[in-house]
């Protein structure tokens, strides 16, 4: 069975990086002048609610769901079994981020979405058009999982600290230990810079 989403509205990669790059100059100004860290957890536990409304909360998940957001709750959820796991812990910032990013991104646009589908429709019982995923029926840019895996790598990666890193000569390896990603995120990251195909 395919998962089905709900198109979002369209984003380029530079408008997401930008968004990103804007939060980061906000709260970790210093990773915009030299490579290192995002502290995602931090910015999760701390700083989510204020900017979007959204509650931060880890829980229980079922087996192979690392985390989710949740729109008409207003609650973004990490796996407790992944957060508490030190082996995850690339994997799991990656997660942390990719749900921020649906946090700031999507939250409040979906539920603007179903607010005025309400208005027109007089009616308790509406729901978003969902498309299948795996049909392309989106296009990339109104794609809300590609949107928030972009935004994620922006804030765990932002460009500025990556040219740095490319400028001293960082390997790919050094490189996913300094932004403590793994290193398919990190390559993702690099071929949208366009640092390498």
């Amino acid at each position: 069975m395919s998962r089905k989403l709900i198109p979002a509205s369209p984003m380029s990669g530079a408008a997401l990086d930008e968004k990103a790059h804007s939060i980061i100059g906000r709260l970790q100004p210093k990773l915009l002048q030299q490579p290192s860290a995002f502290d995602i957890e931090a910015f999760f536990e701390f700083d989510l609610e204020d900017l979007t409304g959204v509650k931060p909360d880890y829980r229980e998940l079922s087996p192979g769901i690392h985390g989710f957001t949740d729109s008409e709750r207003l609650e973004c959820v990490i796996s407790k079994d992944l957060a508490d796991d030190p082996s995850q812990i690339f994997f799991c910032r990656s997660t942390m981020a990719h749900e921020c990013s649906h946090a700031i991104q999507h939250v409040n646009q979906f539920r603007q979405k179903r607010a005025v589908l309400r208005s027109i429709h007089d009616s308790d019982h509406v729901s978003l058009r969902l498309y299948r995923k795996d049909e392309d029926e989106i296009p990339l840019y109104r794609n809300p999982e590609w949107q928030a895996w972009r935004m994620a790598g922006a804030i765990l990666m932002p460009a500025p600290a990556v040219f740095k890193a490319i400028e001293k000569g960082y390997s790919i390896p050094q490189m996913a230990s300094i932004f403590q990603v793994n290193r398919p995120f990190l390559l993702t990251r690099l071929r949208a810079l366009k640092v390498i195909k």
